[in-house]
């Protein structure tokens, strides 16, 4: 593999974009109740904090799981009534084959949207217990604009009714 120079890097930075970081504070790839993440100034006196950034890499990352955890059509007041995924259409079904099918489905059409991904390589959606329970397992590979190596994301979805507050 050929060592790529600084603007070839910048390049896929750009390509990537910036993002205000999110904290996930479940378990490592529980992607649920993210909140602001915070940056504290270095270097200056006194310590300032302000809201976290993202870039590269770390902000593809956010982009997959936040496209993938909206509501198609959620975001339409804000001028984007096609972001996001229609998988959530599915909470109430049982946990079948061919209800992870069309969870595929969706989320496939979903990553079709995303201008930076230049391939999705590979989407598998498993059902997380045998028998079956609400929790199914979504699991893509990609291939992100400018990136050679794939990122691998797995994305937990629950196809249970969430019980009213």
């Amino acid at each position: 593999m050929t060592r790529r120079t600084g603007a070839e890097i910048d390049r896929v930075m750009r390509l990537l974009g910036t993002d205000i970081a999110l904290d996930y504070p479940g378990p490592s790839g529980w992607w649920e109740d993210a909140d602001l993440d915070v940056a504290q100034s270095s270097g200056r006196l006194p310590l300032t904090t302000d809201v976290g950034v993202v870039a590269g890499i770390s902000a593809a990352d956010q982009l997959l799981v936040n496209r993938l955890k909206t509501r198609r059509g959620e975001l339409a007041l804000l001028g984007h009534p096609e972001y996001g995924s229609r998988h959530y259409e599915l909470i109430g079904q049982p946990n079948t084959e061919r209800v992870r099918n069309l969870i595929k489905r969706h989320v496939l059409e979903c990553l079709a949207q995303e201008p930076r991904i230049e391939k999705v390589l590979d989407c598998q959606v498993s059902a997380g217990h045998a028998p079956p329970r609400d929790l199914v397992r979504i699991e893509i590979t990609v291939r992100l604009n400018g990136v050679a190596t794939p990122r691998n994301l797995v994305v937990p979805f629950s196809l249970a009714v969430e019980a009213p507050e």
